[in-house]
């Protein structure tokens, strides 16, 4: 099974209190690619005392990946206690008052109405949510997290497909390299015999040096070793790909870093033009799958 690292999950659900005050709630629940786990949740106030409990529920069911929590309520005041008048503040309001008429000789009276439209004349105060509303929050989010969850899975056979495909491009195109590198291994034996032989029983140290020259070149042409490496490689791919673990986004990127270091190594080392054109479309391949792995969970 392999799971994306994005996915979208959002719910409307209605809270009603004790004294009958009610609010639709807005949950929306996002995911995004990310080399670590990393949680951002914008909720109001009154909620803030749950995010450390959603932040821990995430982790533990989504894993890895940039987590979006927004809640939004389209009654922010259901979780305001009563209101109550700020008398330190109402009487620096009726003080400075007087000061202004003595110091200017100002006639005139402050009437309730003006003092009341002063700001922070009351206090509103938020309460805690409830233990009964906080259980309905927790309870939607850990419904958001399966279907969440269930879109990334969707997302991830996806992938899997794709990457398999190009897997199977790298395994044909591997398989042919190897061909054309027996052939021109070979063909430079050949050569090489045919060199030796034109050398005849010269035993001069030139003739040694030039034998072992030749032998030199033969052995840094041939890449059946990182053919076997490269090879190896890909039947772990396979596993990883058909494998139970959920986690496995990093794993796949090793994997296919070390391929690329063995393809490009196939590369330096033949100097053959078919074999050089074969090595760049598995790079492309190689490079293509690792751009979705970034998005593997």
């Amino acid at each position: 099974m392999i799971r994306s690292m994005t996915g979208f999950a959002s719910k409307i659900i209605q809270l009603t209190l004790s004294n009958d005050s009610k609010s639709n709630i807005t949950i929306n629940l996002k995911s995004l690619n990310s080399r670590y786990f990393e949680t951002n949740c914008r909720i109001p106030y009154a909620l803030s005392s749950i995010e450390s409990e959603l932040t821990k529920l995430f982790k533990e069911k989504l894993l890895r990946g940039s987590i979006y929590c927004t809640i939004h309520m389209s009654n922010p005041q259901i979780f305001k206690s009563s209101i109550e008048a700020s008398m330190p503040v109402a009487q620096g309001y009726v003080d400075a008052v007087d000061d202004i008429k003595k110091k200017f000789k100002i006639e005139g009276n402050l009437d309730i109405a003006t003092l009341l439209s002063l700001p922070n004349i009351f206090i509103v105060s938020d309460q805690g949510v409830d233990e009964e509303s906080k259980k309905v929050i927790i309870d939607t989010i850990n419904e958001l997290i399966e279907n969440l969850i269930a879109v990334q899975t969707k997302e991830g056979e996806g992938l899997r497909d794709d990457l398999k495909q190009r897997v199977e491009i790298a395994t044909k195109e591997i398989n042919d390299i190897e061909v054309a590198s027996k052939k021109a291994i070979e063909e430079q034996k050949k050569k090489i015999h045919e060199t030796l032989a034109e050398l005849g029983s010269d035993e001069s140290r030139f003739a040694e040096i030039k034998k072992s020259a030749l032998y030199a070149i033969l052995d840094k042409i041939d890449i059946h070793e990182e053919i076997v490496r490269f090879k190896s490689h890909l039947v772990s791919l396979h596993a990883q790909l058909d494998s139970d673990k959920i986690e496995k986004g990093k794993r796949l990127d090793f994997t296919l870093q070390e391929l690329g270091r063995e393809i490009n190594t196939i590369a330096a080392k033949c100097s053959d033009a078919a074999i050089g054109s074969m090595a760049i479309n598995v790079k492309v391949e190689l490079e293509k799958a690792r751009e979705q792995t970034q998005n593997i969970l």
